[in-house]
């Protein structure tokens, strides 16, 4: 254990030590620490120097003020993970703690006694976006009185516009691909977006449908790897729109046609610390294998949910389908909800398309936005359900 040590500690030092005592490792709190001015009494700090002479595997939290680094970590900090293996570190660096609570999870699936070899995985990997949106569904609150319900009850981050932008859930994706699937992509190869602009009127529709809005990372690999991660609307009956607000969800479809259904409380300090101490112990085994660099990432082909605004609806809809068809863009059904805009001059439409990919039905609506000024694209969907 002399070869380990800390980089840094999280701002809840106290409750470190307390998740260590709790988890009989009372010898962790014995390793050294970088840096005399990052200490209390109950750590034993090291001089730069003295630390690197001592120290082959750094533990580093999320911190952005490390500036230098052993060649071999373990970090709970997502970027610090996902930068390194963009660099190609990957057989030196441990990042189960990154990943979030479903990391246990991970191990069961690459064990090829556990279960068939993964093909594909749908994952609900950030607690705080999960709990936004399941609180919007239940309770018909709004975005930004859903945020503040979540930090209320703890569900708390840094930084929530990382999570409500999506960068989270895609950061932590790329990291499960890797664990899962054995290939990196970039982040910026994979196609994501977040929840910061969807708005309480396409959950009241969702519910309406009997479907709910989640925040999913979906990746498939064979000979080539799909992946997106973006706000889907599913089925309410599929165990991801169950999941309970703040929790991880994660379902794998194996190559033998089985299902893997792993469920688990959100990330927190004691997540944190246990993925730490998952990778200690991975770390005594060795590095890890090279990854298969991704350059190109492949589009899903799925239904799409298209809500739009529109003023005049009998000739503006005409229009608006003539558009789509001429962009070979099909529609499966169209959908009127309820009455939800004060402003009595614009009518909600919903239009369901057929399968296609976002490529393809972004250039279609980017070209009506462009010609139609009496309809208002408000929100696309990827829609999950077969």
């Amino acid at each position: 254990m002399q070869n380990i040590g800390f980089l840094n500690l999280p701002t809840w030092k106290e409750r470190l030590q307390e998740i260590f005592v709790s988890l009989n490792r009372n010898d962790l709190l014995k390793l050294p620490l970088l840096g005399r001015e990052n200490s209390d009494n109950a750590w034993s700090a090291f001089d730069k120097d003295e630390f690197f002479s001592l120290v082959q595997t750094g533990i580093l939290f999320e911190c952005k003020t490390v500036k230098e680094l052993p060649q071999r970590i373990i970090t709970s900090d997502i970027f610090t993970a996902v930068s390194r293996l963009k660099a190609g570190l990957y057989r030196d660096t441990f990042f189960s703690a990154a990943i979030g609570s479903t990391f246990p999870f991970l191990n069961i699936i690459t064990d090829t006694c556990s279960v068939s070899k993964p093909q594909t995985f749908f994952v609900q990997n950030d607690a705080f976006a999960g709990f936004v949106l399941s609180t919007m569904e239940a309770e018909g609150k709004p975005m930004s009185e859903a945020v503040c319900d979540a930090r209320w009850k703890g569900i708390n981050i840094d930084n929530s516009s990382y999570s409500l932008h999506g960068i989270v859930s895609l950061n932590r994706l790329v990291l499960q691909i890797a664990e899962i699937f054995g290939c990196f992509a970039a982040p910026e190869k994979i196609p994501a977006a977040g929840i910061n602009n969807l708005e309480l009127v396409d959950v009241v529709i969702g519910k309406e449908l009997n479907m709910s809005i989640r925040l999913l990372g979906i990746a498939k690999y064979d000979d080539n790897l799909k992946a997106i991660c973006e706000p889907c609307l599913i089925p309410e009956r599929y165990f991801l729109a169950q999941a309970r607000g703040g929790s991880e969800f994660l379902y794998v479809k194996t190559d033998d046609n089985q299902s893997q259904i792993y469920g688990c409380p959100g990330t927190s300090p004691e997540t944190v610390v246990r993925g730490i101490v998952n990778d200690m112990s991975l770390v005594s085994m060795g590095s890890k294998p090279e990854l298969k660099v991704i350059e190109k990432v492949d589009e899903f082909e799925n239904r799409f949910y298209l809500r739009f605004t529109v003023t005049n609806l009998t000739d503006t809809l005409s229009e608006l389908l003539k558009q789509l068809t001429e962009a070979d863009i099909e529609i499966e059904k169209i959908y009127q909800p309820q009455k939800l805009e004060s402003n009595s001059d614009e009518i909600s439409i919903v239009l369901f398309t057929k399968k296609t990919k976002k490529t393809k039905l972004t250039i279609a609506l980017d070209r009506i936005s462009d010609l139609l000024k009496l309809a208002s694209l408000k929100t696309v969907l990827r829609i999950i359900d077969r």
